[in-house]
């Protein structure tokens, strides 16, 4: 055994909790975000919300507590459930990512 020495201890920086913030006013987005946990959320959800810093892999802004979020695969294949192939978007940025239709121009020829 080792005793360890002060100075090897690795220094951890908190982030202060706002003043006006609490686990009970109902912001889960706010907690999930810093703490990866939240009651109200299914802890695949809670965990990728503090992974991606709170914010929609498709599109960049913040989930709200009025957002309605889905689970995207990024392989499309839905029995790969490890987190590097999860992302959380919002409901509206899952429909289009998938709802984009694939156009194959290479062999069309376009009219003009």
């Amino acid at each position: 055994m080792k005793l360890i020495k002060h100075d090897e201890t690795p220094i951890k920086r908190h982030i202060k909790v706002q003043d006006t913030r609490s686990p009970y006013d109902g912001d889960w987005s706010y907690w999930a975000t810093r703490t990866g946990t939240h009651p109200e959320l299914p802890s695949r959800v809670a965990k990728l919300i503090k992974q991606q810093n709170g914010k929609c892999q498709h599109c960049g802004l913040f989930f709200t507590s009025e957002s309605l979020m889905e689970i995207h695969h990024k392989d499309g294949n839905h029995k790969n459930n490890n987190r590097e192939n999860l992302a959380l978007l919002h409901r509206h940025c899952h429909d289009q990512t998938h709802g984009q239709p694939q156009y194959d121009l290479g062999n069309q020829e376009l009219d003009e």
